[in-house]
């Protein structure tokens, strides 16, 4: 009996991923091909790089400038191409929020800056009170003050974002990060 039991859930468990696996075909074979987003001559994080090097600004300035940059960049919030690393999601222009904002993680790195994922399993957004979700984002720190800085929304600014934790906010290591989409 237990044994027709585990069969039974086994191929359920099949059938349900296999499912998956189809429903994600279509977004996977969208993404191939795909032009990159090409923002003022820039389709990767070197070239974002050296176009914040070259705007002249410094600090909390510069950390604005890249933020901005990368949600510009960011054209699409999407879950389509999940297993891009940021990089490529900069690239395609389209990802959700860890893959933009450690794609500005690396950019910021880059340009000398102190950063650290952090992530809330809960986030109450400023224009959906009646929402909340998991988020990542980053805590960047320059002479020893440190701000939460997020690419989700063109009015962010260092310091100043759309969101509130609602939920304890925790260092964002790579399977953390991954798990906390999956709630």
């Amino acid at each position: 009996m237990k044994c027709k039991s585990i069969t039974r859930l086994r191929i359920a468990l099949t059938g349900i991923l296999g499912l998956y696996g189809l429903l994600m075909l279509p977004a996977r074979l969208g993404l191939r091909g795909r032009r990159p987003n090409v923002l003022a001559g820039i389709e990767t994080i070197d070239e974002a790089v050296i176009d914040c090097r070259e705007s002249g600004l410094e600090g909390w300035e510069l950390a604005a400038y890249a933020q901005r940059l990368v949600y510009e960049k960011f054209v699409f919030y999407s879950c389509r191409n999940l297993w891009d690393t940021p990089a490529q999601a900069f690239c395609h222009g389209m990802g959700y929020c860890t893959q933009y904002n450690l794609a500005l993680r690396q950019i910021l790195a880059r340009l000398g800056f102190e950063t650290r994922a952090v992530f809330s399993l809960r986030i109450r957004v400023a224009d959906r009170p009646d929402w909340s979700m998991g988020h990542t984002w980053l805590r960047v720190s320059i002479a020893g003050e440190t701000r939460d800085v997020c690419a989700g929304r063109a009015g962010n600014l260092p310091g100043r974002v759309h969101f509130t934790p609602i939920a304890p906010v925790r260092q964002g290591y790579a399977l953390a990060l991954l798990l906390s989409h999956l709630n």
